[in-house]
């Protein structure tokens, strides 16, 4: 039924979607460089150097991160505000959207749907107002299941309705209030391969009379939020992308995250994949090259219903010394030539940068790679 519920009422044509046909340029800003703006107190004068930056190399759409961990930079009815945006007697998401968009700027509202923590596995630490906390502390215990900790932190559970419940509410509370442009989700689904990460979860199903193996009970959770969020993004408005950006490997997607790239194309159930292909053309793998992983992806989109794709690239990786990324020391050139390598494949509508401070770092490095895209575009 999860399977069946992804694949339903889920189908799109492209002139439905709201993507026009230039040809897009985007940049991620994270939680991190979000809260570096906001935390001296300037998100105007600080905002207005972001938007200048980001019209200088044309960038049509910012991918911002509203909620990183189970919180948000907006006041919600769910989730718990952002420490940095205590700071403000305004609403910055309103604030930021206006300004991008006189400016011609899409904004699509990036958000990771289960994580709460990646960094300790003591839920005292999170906000008591955050859903997970009430979760837990419930003192009957109903609702336990709902919230999975592992050694990697603390995530929402994947399998459990409740769930999936409220991060569609989420969803739709910011489609609702605010005139954003896209929801976006990253490539944090499962933070584990551990049977015992949703054993509970997985005994009941099974129990109940379910015939899938863990694996593929695992991808049908995370297709069925797939697949809710997007009803409920076209029920709302049709013109809301909803795009979503799974790691470079599509092995790994599938075998390690449950995140099944493939199902969500041929399903109709997102306007865009931004596969995060940050690696160069001299990589040593082979599989990892560049060009290998853009025409695998492109080969995959186009066995399942030629959903587009805009290609995450990696100005993060300007300097890096090690073996493998030495090029990203010796070349000047690669995020040009990565952009000019886009243009030639007509599934490929555009490229997103990771991350803002990195495209617009004063390090000489990253300057002159930034000339050399300027050049290009």
């Amino acid at each position: 039924m999860l399977i069946i519920n992804l694949l339903s009422g889920c189908v799109t044509t492209q002139s439905e979607s709201g993507i026009n046909d230039e040809y897009t340029g985007g940049v991620w800003i994270t939680y991190s460089e979000l809260n570096t703006i906001l935390e001296n107190g300037n998100l105007k004068e600080n905002f207005n150097l972001v938007i200048k930056n980001c019209q200088s190399v044309k960038i049509s759409d910012i991918y911002l991160h509203v909620r990183a961990f189970g919180d948000s930079i907006y006041k919600s009815e769910y989730f718990p505000l952002t420490e940095a945006s205590k700071n403000y007697d305004y609403d910055i998401l309103q604030y930021i959207i206006d300004e991008c968009h006189k400016r011609g700027i899409r904004i699509h509202a990036w958000i990771n749907p289960y994580r709460i923590s990646n960094s300790t596995s003591d839920i005292n630490t999170v906000s008591e107002e955050s859903p997970a906390y009430r979760w837990l502390k419930d003192e009957d215990g109903n609702n336990d299941r709902n919230v999975s900790i592992c050694e990697s932190g603390i995530y929402l559970n994947p399998a459990e309705s409740q769930v999936r419940r409220l991060i569609i509410d989420g969803i739709r509370e910011i489609i609702t209030k605010y005139q954003i442009d896209g929801i976006h989700f990253d490539d944090y689904f499962y933070p584990t391969t551990d049977e015992n990460f949703d054993k509970a979860s997985y005994d009941s199903y099974a129990s109940e009379g379910g015939t899938l193996n863990l694996s593929d009970w695992r991808r049908a959770n995370v297709n069925s939020l797939i697949g809710g969020c997007y009803t409920a993004i076209k029920f709302t408005d049709k013109n809301i992308i909803f795009s979503i950006s799974p790691a470079a490997s599509i092995e790994k997607n599938y075998e390690n995250l449950y995140a099944d790239a493939a199902a969500w194309m041929s399903g109709g159930c997102v306007d865009y994949i931004i596969p995060q292909l940050y690696f160069g053309f001299e990589y040593p793998l082979e599989e990892y090259k560049f060009e290998n992983l853009i025409d695998a992806w492109v080969n995959l989109a186009d066995a399942n219903g030629d959903i587009p794709l805009v290609i995450g690239l990696a100005p993060y990786k300007i300097g890096e010394t090690s073996d493998a990324d030495k090029e990203w020391s010796e070349r000047e050139d690669i995020l040009a030539r990565q952009v000019e390598y886009c243009r030639k494949n007509k599934l490929v509508i555009g490229y997103t940068f990771f991350s803002y401070s990195s495209l617009f770092s004063d390090k000489e490095q990253n300057k002159k790679q930034l000339t050399n895209i300027k050049e290009i575009i």
